[in-house]
């Protein structure tokens, strides 16, 4: 009887019950309680439009996208981004059967707490439109590492006299110098890392947002690329032409702007002469030629390098002219050339040369002598080297030239005190060391400098012409500018490659030098004195 009991009395139990089973079933759907979509809890709601709306409310507002710091803006249906409701109500269909639904009827009947069951977010989208949308992002925004560059000078507010043109604790409104950028770094859309953090933006009902994956690529270190850039851009609207080089003597890269173009000889040439006479000659034996070179170089009188002009020629101009020539070829400086001495009045036509023959650019140059940028600027690097016991010049004239009549050059060099042009531009300009020949003709305004820079020495060869007359001004204020766009380079190369400077070059007299002295004769009388024309 107990037997019998025990199994009539669950039958008659789920007999008595299961009307009340079928009754909640029939009514726990399509969302049985418990059971969230998305996270959302919608038992309550019975028709399956008005819960396609409720989740379809959550997804339909726009994302914002991030590249970096610009924010982009990107609808769901930009990309066919949709809920798939009808699959998420299918999964909730699963638990109004079996034992998840026995264990929901029996929470519902005993009062307890419904335990929570969740429906992800069902979605589709378009992935090549997606796609498609980041390719058109990348296509905007990414760009390749930025080479350095500078900034030209602005007004700004000053306070605190940390530069040049300001005194200490000056505060005002003051022209901000030239200023160097190391360059930008490269950024480029990781395309396949950036798709689901656009997606799981999509998804969500609240961070509705993306920072999409930029790799950075480094800048690349500054170059001497970068500095002729600068230069030549900055030289774009001279009114004439302009042409520069410059060279790192630590390094030996150079950074040029039109530099194989024929100009006048100029007072820089007197520089050559001098050099061409040390290959003859075995250092200053003789007061008298080192007066002369005083003279060329410290004072730049023609009249003087006229005399050793001669001298090289042993006594004849013509062929001291030719002996410079000769000496400049067995260099490889094959568009420098000497025919006569200074002021001569005899005209002669040019030797043909690669740079006079150029029909892009023509500087009217002296047929007497002619020379270009390059190849002064890197005779000036070589006769440092030289100074170093190093270089193509003693390689080349290894009998005959010495590094101390390299030094003496540059000593008699040092003499030129003019501090304009190339050394007017260089900061705290009673500070550095520099020396330079500088040189006019009516036409063309060149200057010759070896300066011991923030990151070691370097040479800087300046060679301006304007059609009709080379006005003062602008040579002057130009080449000032051109001078600290490449002391500022230097500066910032420095800093970035930790280069220390070292001691710059002691240039001393040679051991039988000769001050110069204002009665010498010929010399002082036909002397035209610095920053006249030639």
């Amino acid at each position: 009887m107990l037997r019998l009991f025990r199994v009539v009395l669950p039958i008659l139990a789920f007999l008595a019950l299961f009307p009340l089973y079928t009754r909640y079933k029939a009514q726990a759907g399509p969302v049985p309680p418990g059971v969230h979509l998305a996270g959302l809890e919608l038992s309550r709601v019975k028709d399956p439009a008005a819960i396609r709306e409720a989740l379809e409310a959550r997804y339909r507002e726009p994302i914002a996208v991030y590249y970096g710091q610009e924010r982009l803006i990107l609808l769901p249906q930009e990309v066919s981004f949709q809920i798939d409701v009808e699959a998420m109500l299918q999964e909730a269909g699963q638990y109004l059967q079996g034992p998840d639904f026995v264990d929901i009827a029996l929470r519902y009947l005993l009062g307890l707490e419904q335990r929570r069951r969740d429906v992800p977010l069902r979605y589709r989208y378009d992935e090549d439109r997606l796609r498609a949308w980041l390719a058109q992002v990348a296509e905007e925004y990414d760009r390749g590492p930025q080479p350095a560059y500078a900034r030209p000078p602005q007004w700004e507010w000053q306070d605190t006299g940390q530069v040049d043109t300001a005194p200490a604790g000056y505060a005002g409104i003051y022209r901000q110098d030239w200023r160097w950028t190391p360059g930008a770094p490269g950024q480029t859309l990781d395309l396949e890392a950036s798709i689901p953090r656009v997606l799981a933006a999509l998804a969500s009902p609240d961070a509705r947002a993306a920072r999409l994956v930029v790799e950075e690529t480094p800048p690349p270190p500054p170059q001497m690329a970068d500095l002729a850039a600068v230069l030549d851009t900055y030289t774009s609207d001279f009114p004439g032409f302009a042409a520069i080089y410059v060279q790192d003597l630590v390094t030996g890269q150079e950074a040029t702007v039109d530099v194989d173009v024929a100009f006048s000889g100029m007072s820089t040439m007197k520089v050559a002469i001098i050099a061409a006479l040390f290959s003859r000659m075995d250092g200053v034996e003789n007061p008298d030629v080192g007066q002369w070179m005083d003279y060329a170089l410290g004072e730049s009188s023609n009249f003087a390098a006229n005399l050793l002009l001669r001298y090289l020629g042993d006594g004849d101009i013509y062929t001291g002219a030719r002996r410079a020539t000769q000496f400049l070829r067995q260099l490889g400086y094959a568009n420098s050339f000497i025919q006569t001495g200074y002021d001569a009045k005899t005209p002669l036509p040019p030797i043909p040369t690669q740079a006079n023959q150029r029909t892009d650019w023509n500087t009217n140059p002296d047929a007497h002598l002619q020379t270009t940028p390059r190849e002064m600027g890197r005779l000036l690097a070589a006769i440092y080297r030289c100074a170093q016991g190093q270089g193509p010049l003693l390689r080349t004239f290894r009998d005959t030239i010495q590094p101390d009549e390299c030094r003496t050059l540059l000593f008699y060099m040092s003499h030129n005190e003019f501090q304009e042009l190339i050394w007017g531009g260089l900061p705290r300009r009673d500070q550095v060391w520099i020396v330079h020949k500088h040189g006019f003709v009516n036409e063309a305004h060149s200057d010759l400098a070896l300066i011991h820079g923030p990151a070691g020495p370097y040479v800087l060869a300046v060679y301006l012409w304007r059609p009709g007359w080379m006005d003062w001004e602008t040579s002057n204020s130009t080449m000032k500018a051109i001078s600290r766009i490449v002391w500022r380079y230097f500066e910032m190369v420095a800093e970035l490659q930790g280069r220390e400077p070292g001691p710059p070059l002691v240039l001393e007299p040679p051991p039988n030098y000769v001050p110069l002295k204002e009665e010498y004769p010929g010399l002082a009388a036909n002397y035209r004195g610095n920053g006249q024309p030639e």
